[in-house]
């Protein structure tokens, strides 16, 4: 092998170390809680940053297009709207809730404060896969496209399945989409956890009420897995913009991109 080809493969490599060891420093025991919330922070203002260029790129560049193919304009309103949701999530965690009482404040210590807004996160990404990612082939979409617009108000997930000569449509629940979205059976119990604290169950509640009166280093997790969610949206969308690449190849450095590819895929 020609030693520039074994130079960037081990520079790719490296920068690749790299970017993994600064998306999971939100888990660092070794850090403190006050430091782990910063790197959840700023990982979050990265994704953001990096999604609205995309955004507003798209917007600017691509008007015809938008105005032209219903299916893009809707996969934009996806974006749009998971971004949107996740800005309130990072400024909730990071400027926290404020009681007055009597003319003093009080700092409100909720670690569970953004799981709603998590959860409507997650659940974008999972429709957005199953609309956009997971249908293997024109048909396939056309099915799944026609069946959510003819009963856009019902929730859950969809996919279509053959079913002797014609396709049917499967529906497939929010809390079953990591199966098909990340392959991992860690994240099994991750969807119930979001909703066990977005609803009035007594697990939830007693959680609630014996949490810590400090932060005791996972205030951050929401944020952190809305930023995941949000990174993991973006790159599906981006693969429905041609010549993608060089929207934000140019726009951000080589380790930037290495924590994005990386927050997108580590849950």
């Amino acid at each position: 092998m020609h030693k520039s080809v074994k130079r960037k493969i081990a520079y790719r490599n490296r920068v690749q170390r790299q970017g993994r060891k600064v998306v999971l420093s939100p888990f660092d025991e070794e850090l403190t809680p006050e430091q782990r919330m910063e790197r959840a922070i700023e990982l979050s203002l990265l994704v953001t940053k990096m999604v609205t260029h995309v955004i507003c790129h798209v917007i600017v560049d691509f008007r015809e297009q938008l105005e032209e193919d219903e299916r893009l304009s809707v996969a934009l309103a996806f974006l749009q709207r998971v971004t949107t949701t996740h800005m309130c999530n990072h400024k909730l965690t990071a400027e926290g809730l404020v009681y007055e009482f009597q003319g003093q404040q009080f700092q409100l210590h909720e670690g569970y404060k953004t799981m709603a807004l998590t959860r409507s996160v997650y659940e974008h990404l999972a429709m957005f896969y199953f609309l956009y990612e997971h249908p293997k082939s024109e048909e396939e979409r056309d099915v799944v496209w026609r069946y959510w617009q003819a009963n856009g108000k019902r929730n859950g997930s969809i996919e279509a399945v053959m079913n002797g000569d014609k396709y049917e449509v499967k529906r497939i629940s929010y809390s079953q989409a990591w199966k098909f979205l990340f392959k991992n059976e860690e994240t099994a119990e991750l969807y119930q956890h979001l909703s066990m604290h977005c609803h009035p169950v007594f697990d939830g509640l007693d959680q609630y009420q014996n949490q810590s009166a400090c932060d005791q280093g996972d205030d951050s997790i929401p944020l952190y897995l809305s930023s995941s969610f949000l990174a993991h949206l973006c790159r599906l969308f981006l693969k429905l913009i041609p010549q993608h690449e060089k929207m934000i190849k140019g726009e951000f450095t080589d380790h930037e991109l290495s924590v994005f590819r990386e927050l997108a895929q580590i849950i």
